[in-house]
């Protein structure tokens, strides 16, 4: 459980940065090429219509990520927290916790 964890977890967090290479890489043809502003957050408004596919990885690599099913790191994290509820229901506890604290910050 722990390995396949390790592989659905690195494949969503892989998208969620080349999603973000992508915006970066976007900004550059709004702002012109300087660093210092297509990587600044102040710039980032309103790209949800200019490129649609980047935000919809993003999407699917959050809601991966938060354990939402029918995607992979549901069914990972759907094993270790069966696992830990049968070795120990205070792992358990701290681990169904931490499940939701992660939903919470990638939705923030």
């Amino acid at each position: 459980a722990a390995l396949f964890h390790l592989i659905t977890h690195a494949y969503s967090k892989a998208l969620l940065f080349l999603g973000s290479g992508s915006i970066i890489h976007s900004m550059e043809t709004i702002v012109g090429y300087s660093p210092d502003k297509s990587q600044n957050l102040v710039f980032m408004g309103g790209l949800r219509k200019h490129i649609p596919i980047t935000k919809t990885s993003f999407l699917v690599g959050t809601l991966s990520l938060c354990g939402i099913p029918p995607l992979g790191c549901f069914w990972s994290k759907d094993e270790i927290l069966n696992d830990s509820w049968l070795y120990s229901p205070i792992f358990a506890i701290i681990a169904f916790s931490t499940a939701g604290l992660t939903a919470f910050y990638m939705f923030r």
